[in-house]
């Protein structure tokens, strides 16, 4: 159970279809109640615009409380797609992410890309060729089934806020661990990925055992 009360999670949803109240609420819902006792204990927001999107990030990380951003939208390989077929570029993203370890009082220590297509390594070798602040990025490199994706996202963030590490880096760590532990076949059937940084320069991928017998860039393969 988390010992400040709160999830440290943000979650940033965009509508996800027209008339519908699709929405990942629920699931971070559960997730805060069973590890705060509190069902509200996560920060959300929604933003259907490019403009509304670079608006809410970088106030999102200035709360002492939002260390893991969530994405809730569609997304391809070229980027997050918002309403009416707005879009938001890696490029754009990445930008933001550098503008917010500028950002005095920061404390976003990774992403979670819960969009289809988007989280392959290629992505997370270009945001992590600028000067960001983030320690990791998990993300899809597939075409995702929404419950199994759901029941990825649930075991996640529920083994990361229950890690007790003073590191952020030992907490994704074990957190990578134990979902290689708990659930490798869905990680590898997901195409699901968290990617940091190696000392020296380079990317790590820290659920690379799922994938021991496939070549190390299978994405670029697709």
């Amino acid at each position: 159970m988390s010992s400040n009360g709160h999830t440290n999670v943000a979650v940033l949803e965009s509508t996800w279809f027209q008339h519908k109240n699709t929405s990942v609420r629920g699931l971070f819902e559960l997730i805060a109640d069973i590890n705060c006792d509190n069902p509200h204990s996560y920060h959300y927001e929604m933003a259907n615009s490019e403009v509304a999107v670079k608006e809410v990030i970088p106030r999102i990380a200035s709360y002492r409380k939002c260390k893991y951003l969530y994405f809730a939208m569609h997304g391809d390989e070229n980027g997050l797609q918002l309403l009416n077929n707005e879009r938001m570029s890696r490029a754009e993203l990445r930008n933001l992410l550098v503008k917010v370890k500028r950002q005095p009082g920061s404390q976003l220590s990774g992403i979670y890309l819960g969009s289809c297509l988007f989280g392959p390594e290629k992505l997370a070798e270009f945001i992590f060729s600028g000067d960001v602040g983030i320690n990791w990025i998990a993300g899809y490199s597939t075409k995702v089934d929404w419950v199994k994706s759901s029941a990825l996202d649930l075991l996640f963030f529920n083994e990361l806020i229950s890690v007790d590490d003073a590191s952020e880096v030992a907490r994704i760590n074990r957190t990578a661990e134990d979902m290689l532990d708990t659930a490798e076949g869905l990680v590898k059937n997901l195409g699901f990925r968290i990617y940091t940084r190696k000392r020296g320069g380079g990317i790590k991928n820290l659920l690379a055992p799922a994938y021991a017998e496939e070549p190390e860039h299978m994405d670029e393969l697709a």
